[in-house]
């Protein structure tokens, strides 16, 4: 339904949610909220499933989502530091500058993965990074 009350047609196709596992919500909060400006509020609910403590929801635009607060034993690693051909499911969001997103991310503990790299036929430059709780970010800018 949208805010005049008229039905939307569904985002087929379009990613509607996305969840982070993480070890520390607060930290993947300040970490989200300085490197893409991800709104977080601060209460946390119940989640409705045991393997999860707490749901913390984030937002931006159109992309909704939660850090899902995991016990460490049930965290899965999905990047492997030393070896960039390997790719989990990876998001990639648009950014301003791929520069000062990645210094950003470094300051607060993300580390670089794949450098600013040129896709070629003018569609832009992609870079990767490992944020503060270990899954692989992608990053997309047009300069």
């Amino acid at each position: 339904m949208s805010s005049d009350g008229t039905a939307c047609a569904p985002p087929y196709g379009q990613m509607t949610w996305l969840e982070l596992p993480v070890t520390d919500a607060a930290r993947a909060a300040r970490f989200y909220t300085a490197v893409l400006g991800w709104e977080c509020p601060e209460t946390p609910m119940a989640s409705v499933t045991p393997w999860v403590k707490t749901v913390h929801f984030f937002n931006k635009g159109n992309l909704h989502g939660a850090f899902l607060l995991m016990e460490e034993s049930n965290r899965i690693s999905n990047v492997d530091e030393g070896r960039p051909e390997r790719i989990p499911v990876l998001p990639t969001f648009a950014v301003k500058s791929i520069e000062d997103t990645v210094a950003e991310a470094e300051k607060l503990g993300g580390k670089l993965h794949v450098p600013k790299t040129a896709i070629g036929n003018g569609m832009g430059f992609f870079s990767r990074f490992i944020d503060c709780e270990g899954n692989l970010v992608g990053i997309w800018a047009q300069e």
